[in-house]
Order: C-alpha cells, then structure tokens, then sequence
C-alpha cells in the first residue's frame, strides 16, 4: 500500500512509523519541519505509554513533572502530587523524535510543500509535479489543506484561541484558571525554558486583552519569566462538537484526518498529543486489518468520540463562574479530592466516571474538611 502523510507532527510521525514498520511504503511530507508548535507541550502519562521505545542514543527530548500546581485566581491554590510522571517537550524537539523514528522505520521523509489533494489519491507537490498514493493522510494541523479540500475548516465555535511566549528561567508545572475568562493560564517547565501561554474560546476576548492578562497574572506569581521571555506565540487549538457522529467526517473513501486535522483536542483543557497518536494508531489499526478509511472514522468516533464529545457538553459547566475556585478549594482540604484532580492531569480519570468517582470521595471529603477547618481553627 503506497501512503501518503501529510504533515509530520506526533500524529502523522507517529503514523507513518506505524504503518512503515508493517511493510507500507510512506512518504511523509513537511517542508518547514522541525518547527516548534506554539503551545504547552505537555505529555500525559497516557500519551507516553503511547509512544515508541526510546533508543539508548536518542533519548526522549522531555522533562519530566512529578507534580502540578492548581490555583483558582482568587487566592486558593493547591499543589497536587502526580502517581505518575508527566513530560513537558519543546515540540520542536519532539516532532523531531517522532519523525527520526518514523524514518528508522523506514518512512520517506520529503521536505517539500504538498500543494493540493484530490479524491483519487493524487498529490501536488510544489516543485515536483503530483503522484498518485492508494491513501492520503492529513496530519497538518489545524488549518489543514486536507481537511480544507474535502470538507471545512474546523468551525470557530469549535477553536481556542491560545498565547502565550517561551521564556528563559525555570518555574514549577502550573495551571491557573482566572475569573471571567473561560478559559486557563498555565507556565509548563521544558528542559532549558518555559512555556507561558493562556486560551479562551475564538473570538471571546481580544488576542491583546488575552496577552495583557497574562502578563499581570505573571507578574504577580513569576515575574522572572516576564524579563525572561523570548519568543511569543498565537494559535488556533480545534476540538470536536458535541456530537460524536461529526467524527465520522474525518475520512473518505481514499484520505483520513489524524490529531489537530481532525479536530481531536479536548474541549476542557486543551490537550491534543494523546489524541493525535491514537488517531494515529486507529487508522494504523483499520488499513492493516484491510479496512478502508471510512472504518477508521467509525472507530474513532467509537474510541474517544464519547470522551471529547462529554467534555464539550461539560465545557459550560466546567467554565461556570465559580467552579474552578470551588475545584480548586476542594482539592486543597483533601486529599481524596486531590487524588481525582491528579488522575485527570495523568488523562487516567475520563469525564464520563468523574461524577460518580466525586460522589464516592463525598464522604471522605467531608470528614477531610472537617479535620481541616479543625487545623485552621487550633
């Protein structure tokens, strides 16, 4: 089978090395790669058990956190150990990894422009004419020319705005969610910099008010990494609707949609990289069985559809003035709820059991109060 991926982040590398390793013949084109992607670079403890095992000389380009500090804002804050690492990567530095492993597995990578795709499987190629593969793949991101040919952009009730910059400095692995926004701050500590960045809806709040929201609240925590900072950044982050069944435009007869392409970050926080090596796995999974495109969108939209598509339901909810303070209080009087903020930061707790599990910390919760309110009151 002659393959054609379009795009070299975590989705398409991941992939193409799939998918060459089982004998396909891969060509993977991205002509600006590697290229650092504006955004936290955080990596789940699910999305590490994803990938590829590291070799002795080329290990994984990631820093690992043990912990991650939660405030709400206003003044609550909590810092919430982890029962497993997380990493933190320059995507630069990943996609790269990613692409050398792809290439070890004997992937074709071609460091030109793709130009056009049509539905018969040819591909454009600027500066070389066109080729004919039996599948194309679109691993190119949010503003996908693959998905912009056979269907549309994401939507722009479907897109955060994030922004942010890159700073010289350390600071602990943080999330601050602060009023008014619908959105959340975060700074996510690389191996020799940090990653500043805030995101709210599309449209919601002025790119500049965002900015200028972000450097007060830096100011006031981490002025370092104001005097520190380096390379700033904006982008579109694209999630699903609610309905699991708009999953099922990601493919056709001879192309398929992969991570950002196909809209698969989660509406809550953000996070792309795990859904975006699974997409990648899926579609593996489909064509090696002799399955076509079409398949893949169907178990897509089975796997994780159910997931994204609850978190975009709950986004109101979880954005709902006072929420996030009242979260954030919660975890730091208690260990059992603390445990369950952990669990979501490690992608272990999906949104479908977090009530019942909350529920069931109830009245752990209630006696961890207690004994709380005791020790402020001694």
């Amino acid at each position: 089978m002659k393959l054609a991926v379009v795009g070299a982040g975590p989705a398409g590398a991941h992939f193409a090395r799939l998918a060459a390793a089982s004998g396909a013949s891969v060509t993977v084109f991205d002509p600006s790669h590697p290229r650092e992607k504006p955004c936290g670079g955080g990596l789940t403890a699910k999305a590490l058990a994803l990938l590829p095992s590291a070799p002795a000389h080329d290990p994984l380009p990631a820093r690992t956190v043990v912990r991650c500090l939660f405030e709400s804002g206003d003044g609550e804050r909590v810092d919430v150990p982890l029962a497993r690492p997380v990493a933190v990567a320059a995507r630069a530095e990943l996609d790269a990894w990613l692409l050398r492993r792809a290439v070890e597995a004997g992937a074709v990578h071609v460091a030109r422009r793709v130009v056009s795709v049509d539905a018969s499987g040819r591909v454009g190629i600027a500066g070389e004419g066109s080729r004919v593969f039996d599948v194309v793949v679109g691993g190119d991101g949010a503003g996908s020319l693959v998905r912009r040919t056979f269907l549309a952009p994401t939507p722009a009730a479907r897109r955060f705005m994030a922004a942010g910059w890159y700073a010289r400095g350390d600071s602990p692995m943080a999330v601050r969610f602060t009023p008014g926004l619908r959105g959340y701050l975060w700074l996510f500590p690389r191996r020799d910099h940090v990653g500043v960045g805030i995101c709210a809806p599309l449209g919601s709040v002025p790119t500049r008010a965002m900015l200028d929201r972000l450097e007060s609240e830096v100011a006031r925590s981490h002025p370092a990494l104001l005097d520190g900072r380096e390379t700033p950044y904006a982008h579109t982050i694209p999630s699903p609707s609610p309905d699991p069944g708009s999953l099922l435009e990601a493919a056709g007869a001879r192309w398929a949609l992969v991570g950002d392409a196909a809209a698969l970050a989660d509406p809550i926080t953000g996070e792309g990289i795990y859904y975006a090596l699974r997409s990648a796995e899926i579609l593996h999974e489909r064509l090696a069985s002799g399955g076509s495109p079409t398949a893949y969108a169907e178990r897509l939209a089975d796997e994780v559809g159910a997931e994204l598509c609850r978190a975009a339901r709950l986004y109101d909810r979880f954005y709902a003035p006072g929420f996030a303070r009242r979260m954030v209080a919660y975890a730091s009087r208690s260990p059992a709820v603390r445990t369950v903020l952990g669990d979501l930061v490690l992608g272990d707790q999906g949104y479908g059991g977090l009530k019942k599990r909350l529920l069931r910390a109830g009245p752990r919760f209630l006696a961890d109060s207690a004994r709380w309110w005791l020790g402020v009151a001694r």
